[in-house]
C-alpha cells in the first residue's frame, strides 16, 4: 500500500495486536482502517469516529486512498490555538493521520498517539459541554 501523502513509498505494517496500522517511513504518516480505529477509541472511553465531530474541508486536496484509489476528504477539528485534521476515505472509511506519528516504533506507541490525538480533536464540543 503506497502512502496517500504522495511520498511514492510503500507503507509498512506496525507490529501489534491484530491492527491494520501502517506507517510511512518517509513522512511519518499513519494509516488505519475505521474498524480498528473505533475499537481503539471505544476501548479508551472515547466516542467512535462518527461521534468525534469535525468539519469537512471540501477544498483541501489530500491525495487518494491507498486501498480504494478514491479521493480522501480532510476533516478539521481541534481549537483555534491547536488545529488538528485527518484525512478519510469516503468509500472504505480508512483514516490517514499525518506526520505527528513519525516516531511511533510499534503499534502500541502509535495507538497511544492516536488516543491523544482524538482526545484533543473535538475540543470545541468538549468546551461547549462544559459551559
Amino acid at each position: 500500500m503506497d502512502c496517500p501523502a504522495g511520498c511514492d513509498v510503500e507503507m509498512t505494517d506496525l507490529e501489534g495486536d491484530h491492527e491494520t496500522l501502517r506507517e510511512c517511513k518517509e513522512c511519518g504518516g499513519l494509516w488505519i482502517n475505521v474498524a480498528d480505529l473505533n475499537r481503539i477509541l471505544l476501548h479508551n472511553n472515547l466516542l467512535g469516529l462518527e461521534g468525534q465531530g469535525g468539519k469537512v474541508d471540501a477544498e483541501a486536496l489530500t491525495g487518494n486512498c491507498p486501498e480504494c484509489k478514491v479521493d480522501l476528504v480532510r476533516v478539521d477539528g481541534g481549537d483555534r490555538a491547536h488545529p488538528l485534521h485527518f484525512d478519510s476515505c469516503e468509500s472504505c472509511g480508512g483514516i490517514f493521520l499525518e506526520s505527528e506519528f513519525a516516531d511511533a516504533a510499534d503499534a502500541k506507541q502509535a495507538e497511544a498517539k492516536i488516543i491523544t490525538f482524538f482526545r484533543n480533536f473535538d475540543a470545541k464540543r468538549k468546551t461547549r459541554a462544559a459551559i
